[in-house]
């Protein structure tokens, strides 16, 4: 059985150095300045840039999966990166989350969280809201949502509901049943053909607090099905090579 295992692999720390890695297509949707496709040097310059001081935690992940008899393991590859300020300004959080192997890794989804120092109202919040998304897909008391223009909104739990999550879960689990197909009409069999949703949550009156998450639904879900391809012929192949050095006692 496959499995995947988190390690933590650093600590709070000032921003790193950024490589050269080559871009993929990004969406119109921008959360900062940070676009679904964007590489993690492309993504950290983009906080660089919206403001001063972040502090940078990375997660790395893994896949294990077993032969019949040892555990094997894969490669690491980046996960989530964690990017904190916390000073004068006040508290901003941000959780990045990165595509898996084998595929290039991008950013598929974040988490934004946000406590207002100077407290605007909601009629402002939204105002700026829709000058930067345009009118939203779906909105309630508290929440609104923005899908990409053109594609199905599979981050919707029925026709009526929104549930949109940030890159940091099981997205297949929630996209398709148990046999591997759609959970709903609004779904497509090819998942790439999914899109960018935003997501704005706002607390209080005036609004104390602002949580936005994006994600890149066609992305997140193509990847994530082709780690599984990935790792189960990894499994595979464990097994035959197992199976060829096998040897009986003698008798």
């Amino acid at each position: 059985m496959m499995s995947i295992r988190r390690f933590h692999t650093g600590c709070f720390a000032f921003a790193l150095a950024m490589a050269s890695v080559p871009a993929a297509a990004q969406s119109a949707f921008d959360v900062v300045g940070i676009r679904p496709g964007m590489t993690e040097a492309e993504a950290m310059a983009a906080l660089k840039a919206h403001r001063p001081g972040m502090q940078v935690q990375k997660r790395n992940m893994r896949y294990d999966f077993r032969d019949g008899v040892q555990t094997h393991y894969t490669a690491e590859f980046l996960h989530e990166v964690w990017v904190r300020y916390d000073d004068a300004q006040g508290r901003e959080d941000f959780r990045l989350y990165f595509s898996p192997l084998p595929s290039a890794s991008r950013v598929v989804g974040l988490m934004r969280t946000v406590a207002l120092k100077a407290p605007p109202t909601r009629e402002q919040l939204i105002a700026q809201l829709n000058q930067k998304y345009g009118a939203p897909t779906v909105t309630s008391k508290d929440n609104m949502a923005w899908g990409e223009a053109g594609k199905p909104m599979c981050w919707r739990t029925n026709p009526k509901a929104t549930s949109i999550g940030d890159g940091s879960g099981d997205i297949l689990s929630s996209l398709l049943d148990r046999n591997g197909k759609p959970r709903g009409a609004w779904v497509p069999k090819d998942l790439s053909q999914c899109g960018v949703a935003v997501y704005a949550q706002m607390s209080g009156e005036p609004v104390f607090s602002l949580m936005m998450k994006m994600a890149d639904y066609g992305l997140w879900a193509t990847t994530q099905e082709k780690a599984n391809a990935w790792v189960q012929q990894q499994q595979e192949n464990a097994v035959k090579e197992r199976l060829s050095k096998g040897a009986a006692p003698k008798l």
